[in-house]
């Protein structure tokens, strides 16, 4: 007898297993953090000048901080330079100090044997003494300026007074140096005060004009 099968039986379909290779863009990662975004990829030509801006910016750097090591050496340079220079002034200071105590020691022998002496001794103890200044002087380019008789000239001299001129070549003359001037190198050192010459207008009016004398202070 033949086995009837039962057609009221429910019959499971056959499982299929699919595999989805496709790839898969998740928001989050598996363990909740955000995937890192992958580098911009830029044309060539924008690379090559993002690696020419980044080689720039090294040297500006590379420049800037040989710059200020620069001006750091300089600093230092010019800290020394004025601390020998200011050696270097008062060691020339004190030399001509010294050469002028010399003055001094010969000033205080005279005074010591002045009592007793005659003027004429006396005055030609001064004249030593003042040959002796002039000569300590020299010795720092310092030499007194002889103005007398010169064309009076206001870079070199100061006219304090003022004397009528005997004749019309002696007008604009020093006549007399009331004060010495002394000059240092090439340079005036202290200017002198001198009596100039000045003539009348009779004595220009005989001949050519002059220049105009100085006027009275």
């Amino acid at each position: 007898m033949t086995e009837r099968t039962d057609s009221s039986k429910k019959v499971d379909p056959p499982s299929i297993r699919v595999t989805d290779r496709r790839p898969r863009f998740e928001e989050t990662s598996p363990g909740g953090t955000q995937p890192p975004e992958p580098a911009p990829r830029y044309p060539t030509f924008v690379a090559e000048l993002k690696e020419r801006a980044l080689a720039s910016e090294t040297k500006l750097a590379e420049a800037l901080n040989l710059l200020r090591k620069r001006e750091a050496e300089a600093d230092e340079f010019r800290v020394r330079l004025r601390r020998e220079m200011e050696r270097r002034s008062r060691a020339e200071m004190e030399n001509c100090l010294k050469d002028i105590l010399e003055v001094m020691d010969s000033l205080d022998r005279g005074i010591g044997g002045a009592s007793g002496a005659d003027e004429s001794v006396l005055r030609e103890g001064l004249g030593k003494i003042r040959e002796q200044f002039l000569t300590i002087l020299s010795r720092h380019e310092v030499r007194p300026m002889e103005l007398r008789g010169t064309i009076y000239d206001p870079h070199s001299a100061e006219a304090v007074a003022i004397s009528p001129a005997a004749s019309r070549e002696e007008d604009s003359r020093i006549l007399e140096e009331l004060r010495r001037g002394y000059s240092i190198g090439d340079s005036v050192l202290r200017p002198a005060q001198v009596r100039v010459a000045r003539a009348s207008q009779e004595t220009l009016s005989e001949g050519e004009p002059v220049p105009s004398p100085p006027r009275e202070p």
